[in-house]
């Protein structure tokens, strides 16, 4: 499953860097509220999450696992802090390969007929990532929009 959701505390958050609109870490810990502990290895999680991912901060966490990354997209911590995000970078990057190779495909087409295999295997490989990445997100969006009546306790 994409997404998924702990209400918990968070205990750790080992950050490794911090670039213009993602954070990534090298783990994050967490700790259910039935006491066992949940860590993830290494996490990709926007800025505006990023902001709320304090240790000590307890609520739900929502997780998403993507493709080739994983991490946590919203929080709603106990003192009524909602947070929301998504990591669209690789979206974006297949969107533009798509249309890029496309471009390149048809260019090699009709200037001299030949079809490029690379640009060919970019746009199959673009096709089939991008839809996967899209779903992901949407599916987010709407696990923490249906979640809006959640108040964790505090």
């Amino acid at each position: 499953m994409p997404v998924s959701t702990i209400d918990g505390t968070l205990e750790a958050a080992a950050l490794k860097r911090r670039v213009r609109n993602i954070s990534v870490y090298d783990s994050i810990t967490f700790r259910r509220n039935d006491g066992t502990e949940h860590r993830l290895g290494k996490s990709v999680v926007p800025n505006e999450v990023a902001d709320a991912l304090k240790p000590g901060t307890k609520g739900r966490f929502y997780l998403y696992s993507s493709i080739d990354h994983k991490g946590v997209h919203g929080v709603r911590s106990a003192d009524g802090t909602a947070a929301y995000g998504y990591a669209q970078n690789n979206e974006r990057l297949m969107l533009i390969v798509l249309v890029l190779n496309a471009l390149w495909l048809i260019g090699g087409i009709l200037l001299d007929g030949q079809v490029r295999l690379f640009p060919l295997a970019l746009v199959v490989l673009a096709v089939v990532v991008y839809p996967l990445y899209r779903k992901t997100r949407i599916e987010s969006r709407r696990q923490f929009d249906a979640d809006a009546g959640y108040r964790p306790q505090a």
